[in-house]
């Protein structure tokens, strides 16, 4: 597995993100958040905290969906109820997320993890939306097995994007 991740930072290190990267830390911006030290703490506590609120509320409906919690609430209410959180939570992850990569550009861009990380971000966010039409399209009070089967890869997905944010850090960049 790490030669993999080293042959993937190998060729990232030939495409034009070096070029971009290079070209980003030296924008104002980059290096507004890059001169005051204390800027990329705080980005990342937000950035956490924002992470928390859409993982939270994407497992209170996967758990209802799953049955083990809100059995009194129908499968519409819990999503009419947690999705408001997530769309915001998204909005604050991704703006939080530009600046972490605008301060950091080549640790973010020249990152296999980073783009690891963006590709299961792609897979949550397509599998959340077929996942929402699914559940708005469920009339009965409990979902079927292949709904709930679901439910948990999505949790899985959400603990792998969380997992790759935080190896974010420690690889071969």
């Amino acid at each position: 597995m790490m030669d993999l991740l080293y042959e993937f930072t190998e060729w990232l290190r030939t495409t034009q993100l070096v070029e971009l990267s290079l070209w980003i830390g030296e924008t104002w911006l980059s290096l507004i958040i890059v001169t005051n030290f204390w800027t990329i703490p705080t980005v990342q506590t937000i950035h956490i905290l924002f992470l928390g609120l859409a993982f939270g509320a994407v497992l209170m409906m996967n758990l209802r969906v799953m049955g083990v919690v809100g059995g009194h609430h129908s499968l519409t209410e819990t999503s009419k109820r947690y999705m408001p959180w997530v769309r915001w939570a998204f909005l604050g992850l991704l703006v939080s997320g530009l600046l972490l990569i605008i301060g950091e550009p080549v640790r973010e861009l020249i990152n296999p993890i980073f783009w690891i990380k963006m590709g299961l971000i792609i897979v949550a966010i397509v599998a959340a939306v077929l996942f929402q039409r699914a559940v708005a399209g469920q009339t009965a009070s409990s979902a079927s097995g292949g709904l709930k089967l679901g439910a948990f890869a999505i949790i899985v997905l959400w603990l792998a994007i969380m997992a790759g944010g935080r190896w974010i850090a420690y690889a071969p960049v």
